[in-house]
């Protein structure tokens, strides 16, 4: 693996693609097909400066010199051009698989993000092109005749973007029908193992997430099963990136989107 580029000189993002090592292929390490096909458009992509779509195996002491194992290889891109003023250092990625099961991944992905990701890179950042927030938001409708209430005052102002660590984790979804794609910025589990051990071992819930959909099965009780099972044929091509071709399915093209995004305009759309 080429050794980092020094602090300041590129920003970093950390991918982790959760599930079961032992299970590539199944429902539940969608995430980890996803992963691997996600560094192969890397390679692919125009602006695509050093590494390989290669994984090599990686160890790492956390607490309590536990050794921790994952997969990783590092990919380096160069921004995209702009007429503002906005930062142009390049995106080094990490894509990084843990060889743990789902539901302790979490120290895997975290001792992976603290080797990775040196501390002065480890929160989003606003681009400096970025106007500051206007101090009242403009109303959208009138005020009601005869009383003191907006009529749409109910939301109130606009929420506030939250910080986020530079990470992204990819992980399948129960709720979202297969082959489906949605972005969530920090937040609960959603009833997800992996997520929580990731949460749990961060002492945050504040990073970012690409939940990947599978479905439900027709019976209730049939979920352990279900998830462990393979994948279809369309699912997987769905994930999967064509080198031939030089491009990706449906899905991995929605989150190779959203890697950029959240890579270089640093945070929530």
């Amino acid at each position: 693996m080429p050794p980092a580029l020094s602090q300041g000189a590129v920003r970093r993002l950390l991918v982790a693609g959760l599930g079961n090592a032992t299970h590539p292929l199944t429902r539940h390490s969608v995430g980890q097909l996803l992963l691997k096909n996600l560094a192969l458009r890397a390679c692919a992509d125009p602006s695509h400066l050093s590494g390989t779509p290669r994984f090599e195996t990686a160890r790492v002491a956390a607490a309590g010199r536990q050794q921790h194992a994952y997969l990783v290889t590092q990919i380096t891109l160069r921004a995209p051009a702009t007429e503002e003023e906005v930062d142009s250092r390049p995106l080094e990625i990490s894509f990084v698989i843990p060889k743990a099961a789902m539901n302790i991944n979490g120290p895997t992905v975290a001792a992976a993000f603290e080797k990775l990701v040196p501390p002065a890179d480890r929160l989003d950042k606003p681009r400096r092109s970025q106007s500051p927030p206007s101090p009242t938001p403009p109303l959208e409708e009138p005020p009601d005749a005869g009383s003191g209430r907006r009529r749409g005052s109910k939301k109130g102002p606009a929420k506030a973007k939250i910080d986020l660590l530079r990470l992204v984790t990819l992980q399948d979804d129960l709720d979202l029908s297969p082959s489906t794609l949605k972005y969530q910025p920090g937040g609960g589990p959603r009833g997800h193992n992996g997520v929580r051990s990731v949460s749990q071992s961060l002492n945050s819930p504040k990073y970012h997430r690409l939940w990947i959909g599978i479905g439900r099965p027709d019976q209730r009780g049939e979920v352990a099963r279900y998830v462990l099972s393979p994948m279809g044929r369309e699912e997987v091509q769905k994930c999967e990136f064509d080198e031939e071709r030089g491009k990706g399915g449906e899905v991995l093209e929605r989150a190779w989107k959203e890697i950029l995004r959240i890579g270089f305009e640093d945070g929530e759309p």
